[in-house]
């Protein structure tokens, strides 16, 4: 309910309208008829004769010149709640966040300016200092006492109702607090805090709050960029996607341009036509990075004509393009096969994967290749999971099983399901896997061969065998659309591409499909049990994944295509890095949200592994911070105890521009490698988005705010009101006054002018 300074018209309504003397009312009702009725009487004889409705008028006048001296001889007063005169404290809450920035107030004034002009130099301050101390605040996502519009930046990247009203309350908690006025849009979006609990909590205490909204509630015109996604590491030489989430008002149909910058340098730009209006559409464009470094990139949408808000029409995103340690990957071959030279080929000039080879050329002969130092894999196959769990997955290419010790079968079996590392199996299997961990792992069941239809055996290595002719390998659905076997972004040119491929000769017959697996390739005409037999199959396995390559032809894809065509290195290059991504590292860094602005609380999580790959609680962490100025800041991290090997550590950040961290991990192990010991991340600070995004001013959120408490709500363009309903909105401190009305200059005007039209009239008639 709104309050404002009582008459006697709303006193009369509201039943606190009473005589000082103790008359009741309704006694002076009585009163003012005895008084007509003598006035009546007095003109039934007159010097003179006058007219019915001159008499009329002349009883009315002099009766009411008589009642009128009655009501001020009685002393009429209106009972009502004030305020105590300075004695009571008054919070002033001013929002100061970016969104006050827009002008979209009459004259293009800001939403901030218009607070000022009315706040400090309209007077509204000093009209409400003369009943109440004030005490004046601004807020964003955090609240401070301010001394005058001076202290004033509209530079908060959030706003936070509830926790300015906490703020407020919590400082003035000792003082006879008796109401607050909060000058704000209405945007509430720093917190998940409902700030109507708090407003309840408030009017239970009888503080009531006065809300006055500030700026348009419905923006007419505007494009806004809502979220960018990219991929935040990068591979060299390879493209990622951009996707944008535009929204708009008032320009549906509209073209405009969205590009991407790279500095002054457009890099990736695309012409799109806007949607429905309020709703948020996702729009890709394609980006090579040109540099091996850090690159903070600036998506920008095309400014309209029209439009009020400029600044939500950027946005700023980091990309890691700088150089990467290499995925290592182990190959064990049990023979020089064209698959083992092909594959080897592929990933040749691709810097990213590490193929460490251990080929069987000869009874108790092998070769080894990409390897790092002359000890790997200088002994055969990795005999300890120190040394084994140093690559992220493992290829096995037609390799006998007494080639592995049992305890060398279980800790690959380890390495993917504990480890997270991947595993493929590529072309013939031998039998004697069956049973062993290798089984288990593989998405497909293995099978003897005697058990198979005869028309099925004999697998890749008989050429006039059904398994062993020529065949188009056909992609099923899962296939089509996984990101493995894409050769082509658009589903109609990847059809093609694959259309184009030589046919591919021999496959190994396997059992059924394990439960949860999935078949991304198969035999377009051979089947086991009514299932087309699989010719790559995928799963998850544990903590990590497997594959299934059930040929040993894809070199064909290279040798019998020109030799400019990448389509073979694409896609192994593609299986190799899908078997690497469920591999954890040793050191891995995450943060609590996607981008952050100046101001916003960073939280850092690290989860640190020792070398079995297991949480290590026992190490000590160390963060170092670069900003964009280059100042470096070391800090310890802390142990997460309800976490295995997670630590933590936060801090605030106050400029734009690109922080670096180096976490430094001293492991009770003694690691020595660098890889194992430290690693190094990066995020970008940006302007903030939250602020410009569904800005219009909410007067819902802050009529419900002044309703729970009590209060009332006013628009920052009607606040004329505003002084006196804050003196005489019942609060805490409120106390009971009677205000005389005998006194007031309007009855005293009254009465002269009932006297002079009185004696005029008299005169007029010629009466005395």
């Amino acid at each position: 309910m709104q309050y404002t300074e009582p008459t006697i018209f709303n006193a009369l309504e509201e039943g606190t309208f009473s005589f000082a003397l103790g008359i009741s009312p309704w006694l002076f009702g009585v009163l003012v008829f005895v008084i007509f009725l003598s006035v009546w009487l007095t003109y039934l004889r007159t010097t003179r004769p006058i007219s019915q409705p001159w008499k009329l008028f002349l009883v009315a006048t002099r009766g009411s010149v008589l009642v009128l001296i009655l009501f001020c001889l009685l002393r009429p007063v209106i009972t009502t709640i004030q305020t105590s005169p300075q004695e009571t404290y008054l919070g002033i809450l001013i929002d100061d966040s970016q969104s006050m920035s827009i002008d979209d107030l009459d004259g293009g004034q800001t939403r901030a300016s218009g607070i000022e002009d009315l706040l400090f130099e309209g007077g509204l301050i000093e009209e409400l200092s003369e009943s109440f101390q004030i005490r004046t605040f601004r807020f964003d996502k955090e609240t401070q006492r301010i001394a005058g519009a001076g202290d004033l930046i509209e530079g908060g990247t959030a706003s936070s109702i509830d926790q300015a009203l906490n703020y407020v309350d919590d400082q003035l908690s000792g003082l006879r607090l008796g109401g607050l006025v909060l000058f704000s849009d209405g945007a509430d979006n720093s917190s998940d805090t409902d700030p109507l609990v708090t407003a309840q909590g408030l009017g239970a205490r009888q503080i009531p709050i006065f809300t006055v909204g500030v700026g348009q509630e419905f923006i007419p015109q505007d494009i806004g960029i809502v979220d960018v996604s990219s991929a935040k590491t990068v591979l060299e030489g390879s493209v990622f996607t951009v996707q944008a989430g535009i929204a708009h008002q008032g320009y549906e149909g509209q073209e405009i341009e969205i590009s991407v910058r790279d500095g002054e340098e457009v890099v990736a730009s695309e012409i799109v036509t806007l949607g429905v209006a309020g709703a948020t559409r996702r729009y890709e464009l394609e980006v090579s990075p040109e540099r091996p470094e850090l690159i903070v990139y600036d998506l920008q949408v095309e400014f309209q004509p029209g439009e009020i808000i400029e600044q939500n029409n950027n946005y700023s995103f980091l990309v890691d393009n700088s150089e990467k340690a290499a995925l290592d990957i182990l190959y064990v071959e049990g023979h020089p096969r064209n698959e083992y030279k092909f594959i080897r080929r592929a990933i040749q000039s691709d810097k990213s994967l590490r193929l460490a080879t251990y080929l069987q050329t000869g009874p108790e002969k092998y070769y080894r290749q990409g390897i790092d130092s002359a000890t790997e894999l200088s002994r055969g196959f990795p005999s300890t999971k120190e040394e084994l769990y140093r690559y992220e997955a493992i290829i096995l290419g037609d390799i006998e099983e007494n080639f592995f010790n049992t305890d060398q079968l279980q800790m690959i079996d380890d390495f993917v399901a504990e480890r997270g590392g991947g595993f493929l199996m590529s072309g013939m299997v031998d039998e004697e896997f069956i049973g062993t961990p290798v089984a288990d792992i593989l998405p497909l069941t293995l099978i003897e061969e005697n058990f198979l239809p005869g028309h099925l055996r004999g697998g890749i290595r008989r050429g006039d065998h059904p398994t062993g002719e020529l065949f188009y390998p056909r992609l099923t659905g899962n296939g089509e659309f996984s990101p493995i076997l894409r050769l082509s972004g658009e589903d109609n040119e990847n059809a093609d591409l694959w259309r184009l491929l030589p046919e591919l000769q021999g496959v190994f017959v396997t059992g059924r499909i394990k439960p949860g697996a999935t078949v991304l390739m198969e035999h377009p005409v051979l089947q086991y049990q009514n299932q087309l037999l699989p010719i790559i199959a995928q799963q998850r396995y544990g903590s990590g994944r497997s594959m299934s390559v059930n040929t040993a032809s894809t070199w064909r894809w290279q040798m019998m295509l020109p030799s400019d065509d990448q389509s073979h290195e694409i896609l192994w290059r593609q299986i190799l890095r899908w078997l690497t991504s469920s591999s954890p590292e040793r050191i891995n860094i995450e943060f609590d949200r996607e981008f952050y602005n100046v101001g916003d609380e960073v939280n850092v999580t690290v989860v640190a592994l020792n070398d079995q790959y297991e949480p290590d609680n026992d190490a000590t962490l160390w963060m170092q911070t670069t900003t964009p100025d280059d100042e470096v800041t070391d800090m310890p991290m802390e142990w997460d105890i309800e976490e295995e090997g997670v630590y933590r550590a936060n801090f605030i950040v106050e400029e734009e521009g690109v922080f670096n961290l180096l976490v430094d991990v001293a492991s009770a192990a003694a690691d020595a490698e660098v890889e194992s010991s430290e690693k190094r991340a990066a995020f970008v600070v940006t302007p903030s988005l939250r602020e410009f995004n569904d800005a219009g001013m909410d007067a819902g959120l802050l009529g419900r705010i002044a309703g729970a408490s009590g209060g009332s709500y006013f628009n920052l363009s009607e606040v004329d009101g505003l002084t006196e309903s804050v003196e005489f909105t019942p609060n805490a401190y409120s106390r009971e006054v009677q205000i005389d009305l005998w006194d007031k200059p309007w009855l005293l005007a009254l009465l002269i002018s009932l006297l002079s039209v009185d004696w005029a009239s008299r005169r007029l008639k010629g009466l005395s």
